[in-house]
């Protein structure tokens, strides 16, 4: 078994399974990466919260952190 192989089939079935970047079907975070930037064009003055996959470097303010904790408490949040 090649090296290729056995990584290739490590790879999870929600991102692609062992077929991921070998086909000619757009990965799902390419299709939001390509969303954002229309979104940009058309609406250049509208700020845009990316809630993309990746380690934010900075923290966020303490007031969307109490907003979200205030979220994630409420019972009709779950499930």
């Amino acid at each position: 078994m090649s090296t290729e192989s056995y990584i290739q089939n490590l790879f999870a079935e929600r991102i692609g399974g062992n077929r991921f970047g070998k086909d000619t079907a757009i990965y799902k975070f390419e299709k939001i990466k390509r969303a954002k930037l229309a979104a940009k064009e058309e609406h250049p003055d509208t700020p845009i919260i990316d809630m993309g996959v990746g380690e934010p470097d900075e923290m966020a303010y303490p007031q969307v952190i109490d907003s979200l904790k205030k979220a994630v408490e409420k019972p009709e949040n779950r499930g």
